[in-house]
């Protein structure tokens, strides 16, 4: 263990800007920042997963970067169910599927076959039958199991690494297929057998109504009690031809033959290795409920880590990845010392002993006392870590849980990720696999923002042998999470986003992936817009259940108001906002489109007038709306997104066309824009006037009320200064509302504080008055409201 492991271990300095090496620390670990190295390709790694029939993940393709994927998503999109598929899948220790496991859209096909096995009357292992019957049933049921396909980028010197899983004579390097199947029964012979188990389990309860829920009900059931019956994981090799990397690339998994002969599981284990760390690590103080079934340790804490840390790899040994000689030397001193401290302190009850007359002339005459000492057993005990709080009080220690959660996940997830690392190193026999894939479950929780910001990062750097020796094997890191600031730290390249499909009736709810490093084509400065806005912002839109682009600063203030108050079941939906003007607002179509989350855009209809300078060129000049056959719209966003009408008198009663936009993916967007207060009233331009025009009689009793004392129960009357003060004067000046409506776009476009009257709106409707949400806002917010009705959307 370095020195520096516990010095200095809160400090989290950014990369050397002056070319000079100096340490920094993650995780209390300290690292190195050196010089640019070559690039050095590894020689094999892991480039797709295809994940097929697990839980609600029906058909997936997932892109894998060559360092850090990062999995994003709204909650229950199946973010983690990806991470468990993958450990499931590769998983050594046994039995880890479930009947749950599987795809909700292939339980009626395995119900139908659990009632054609009901009605067997005999074994039929032992019975004559139609082999043919039970050879198509056992297609069936394979048909409907998950599957994980891995595909591989190999070079061409690393032949006898994938030799068992090649399907051509001249391979020369390039994609290589492995395929792992859940499979029940892998012949005739153990599907029968399977077959008579669930046929012996549900005859005695066969008889009675499904209602009464008598086990097994289905087979489904069957396997609720009986999981070890879903058998086991066998590995294929697939045709790179038929694959996601063949010419023309393949859309779906491509289907085994019927004569494909399983392959030697440990040839995968030499090629890859996977690490899981789950989301729940056990961190905190309550002592008593944390404790392991093991041992005293808490599950996640950082002396548990180092722990288990030091049982594989610094118990004494005298050869292999254990023998460390000073630690041999150290602790067979100790030994012998103890023992003769031991023989000394029992000496008198041994000599008690004797008086009962043992030992006789026939038995051993000495007692010897001979101590055997393991390094990890030294660190089993609940103070084996401490900590000092500074140099000045070299006898005050702290226990490890009192240190922040934060600071304990960090230690914690840094020690597990050095490790895997040293554990895939140092294997106890061969050489390490090529592949090495880290699985980190939301490692979000109880992290600061400033460390979420570096972890993708720096646990890249900690998972990645740095030895010349092992340049040429892979480390790649899969995370899952639900925090933007962490997503953020990456590029789009990087992300991949859980997608939730809605059900359309009769369908169960499934989910796909998005390859966010597609979403905007070759439009690279879009895409960096769309990055530099996304890590500015802290945007959270790619967790969200909906969206709300809104135009500035004062819809971004009052709208989710609104919804508080006159919303309530949208307003317990994940909604993102993103104030983002009609200017900008049209870029983010091609992410709107991947993501197919509702999404409503309130923007302003920026009615212009159309000119000609004194050089005959066309001058576009913001006008207030009187006669609108003589004006245009002037937002981007109406104009090349949707609905492109740039007339602005065919703006002024929309139709749902106008106002819905589809992707065809099923992703909708709702437009909204200002229209006519009322049927040949006056038509604001921007939402403080829509909102004023919407609202006259009550800024008209401000006037009225200014100097009365309030009603029992009724807020005071708001000061008339600044904006208000303006507003208010423009609307008791002004009877005819059209007038007021170009006096009011002329007041806005002058030195009006949008900002400090959007304050005190917000400040009076908290207070309880009755502003109205302004009509072409509020259709859009119940339009939202109706997208995310449960009833929509159906069973999740």
């Amino acid at each position: 263990m370095p020195p520096a492991f516990f010095k200095n271990s809160e400090r989290f300095s950014l990369d050397s800007v002056d070319g000079q090496k100096r340490p920094y620390y993650f995780g209390g670990i300290q690292m190195n920042v050196e010089s640019p190295k070559p690039i050095q390709v590894p020689n094999v790694s892991l480039t797709c997963i295809e994940l097929s029939r697990f839980r609600r993940l029906d058909q997936v393709r997932v892109p894998i970067d060559k360092k850090t994927t990062v999995l994003v998503g709204a909650n229950n999109s199946g973010k983690t169910s990806i991470l468990i598929a993958i450990r499931n899948f590769l998983s050594t220790t046994g039995q880890a599927f479930g009947a749950f496991d599987v795809s909700l859209e292939q339980w009626p096909a395995l119900r139908a076959l659990g009632e054609e096995w009901e009605k067997l009357t005999e074994d039929p292992a032992s019975a004559a039958g139609d082999v043919t019957k039970w050879e198509g049933q056992l297609s069936a049921i394979l048909a409907c199991m998950p599957t994980l396909d891995l595909w591989f980028d190999v070079q061409s010197g690393s032949y006898n690494l994938v030799a068992p899983f090649i399907t051509s004579l001249n391979w020369s390097g390039g994609a290589v297929g492995v395929r792992l199947r859940l499979e029940p029964a892998s012949s005739v012979e153990a599907l029968q057998k399977l077959a008579w188990r669930y046929r012996e389990a549900r005859q005695p309860v066969k008889a009675l109504p499904k209602e009464a829920h008598a086990w097994p009900v289905d087979l489904i059931d069957y396997w609720l009690r009986y999981p070890a019956d879903l058998g086991s994981v066998l590995v294929y090799k697939l045709d790179p031809a038929l694959g996601p990397f063949g010419s023309p690339p393949a859309s779906v998994p491509q289907a085994l033959p019927p004569q494909a002969a399983p392959v030697d599981r440990n040839k995968l284990a030499k090629l890859l290795r996977v690490d899981f760390v789950a989301a729940q690590r056990g961190l905190g103080t309550e002592e008593a409920e944390t404790r392991s079934s093991a041992g005293t340790h808490r599950v996640g804490l950082f002396s548990n880590q180092l722990l288990k840390y030091a049982r594989q790899h610094l118990n004494v040994a005298t050869t292999g990845q254990g023998h460390q000689p000073q630690l041999v030397e150290a602790i067979a001193t100790a030994q012998l010392d103890l023992d003769a401290r031991i023989k000394a302190a029992l000496a008198p009850s041994i000599e008690d002993v004797k008086k009962l007359g043992y030992p006789t002339l026939h038995d051993p005459q000495e007692i010897h006392f001979r101590t055997r000492i393991q390094t990890g057993d030294l660190l089993d005990h609940s103070t084996a870590v401490q900590y000092r709080l500074d140099g000045q009080q070299e006898d005050v220690y702290l226990p490890e849980y009192s240190i922040g959660l934060g600071y304990q996940n960090l230690q914690s997830l840094s020690y597990q990720l050095v490790s895997f690392r040293d554990s895939r190193l140092k294997p106890v026999e061969g050489s390490p696999p090529a592949v090495h894939i880290v699985l980190v479950e939301e490692p979000e929780a109880h992290l600061h923002v400033q460390v979420q910001r570096i972890f993708p990062r720096r646990a890249a750097e900690l998972i990645s042998p740095e030895a010349p020796e092992h340049v040429h094997l892979s480390s790649q890191l899969i995370i899952s999470t639900h925090a933007s600031h962490l997503a953020h730290a990456e590029n789009f390249d990087r992300l991949r986003y859980v997608r939730r499909i809605v059900a359309a009736a009769g369908e169960m709810p499934r989910s796909d992936v998005v390859d966010l490093a597609t979403a905007f084509g070759s439009d690279k400065v879009t895409r960096t817009f769309a990055e530099r806005y996304f890590r500015v912002q802290h945007t959270d839109l790619l967790f969200a259940d909906a969206a709300i682009f809104v135009e500035g600063a004062a819809e971004r203030m009052l709208v989710p108001l609104f919804i508080e108050r006159d919303f309530p079941e949208l307003d317990k939906r994940y909604v993102s906002f993103l104030d983002l003007g009609g200017r900008h607002a049209h870029r983010l179509r091609p992410l709107v489109k991947k993501l197919g989350i509702p999404t409503v855009v309130i923007t302003d209809v920026d009615p212009v007038v159309v000119t000609k300078d004194a050089n005959g060129k066309t001058v576009r000049k913001a006008a207030a709306i009187g006669d609108p056959r003589l004006l245009e719209c002037g937002n981007d966003t109406l104009n090349d997104w949707h609905p492109k009408h740039r007339k602005l008198h065919l703006l002024a009663e929309p139709t749902e066309a106008d106002n819905v936009w589809s992707s065809g993916s099923g992703g909708r967007v709702r437009f909204a824009w200002q229209v006519p207060v009322a049927k040949d009233g006056p038509w604001p331009s921007s939402f403080e006037d829509s909102l004023i025009l919407t609202n006259i009689d009550w800024f008209k009793g401000i006037e009225q009320k200014k100097n009365q004392p309030p009603a029992d129960g009724e807020a005071p009357p708001p000061s008339l200064v600044g904006p208000l003060r303006q507003t208010v004067e423009k609307v008791v000046a002004q009877a005819d509302l059209a007038l007021l409506a170009k006096d009011l776009h002329t007041m806005l476009r002058k030195n009006f504080a949008k900002a400090e009257f959007a304050a005190t709106m917000f400040e009076r409707i908290s207070l309880g008055d009755k502003l109205v949400c302004p009509a072409y806002i509020s259709d859009a917010l119940t339009w939202l409201d109706n997208e995310l009705a449960p009833t929509k959307k159906g069973t999740d």
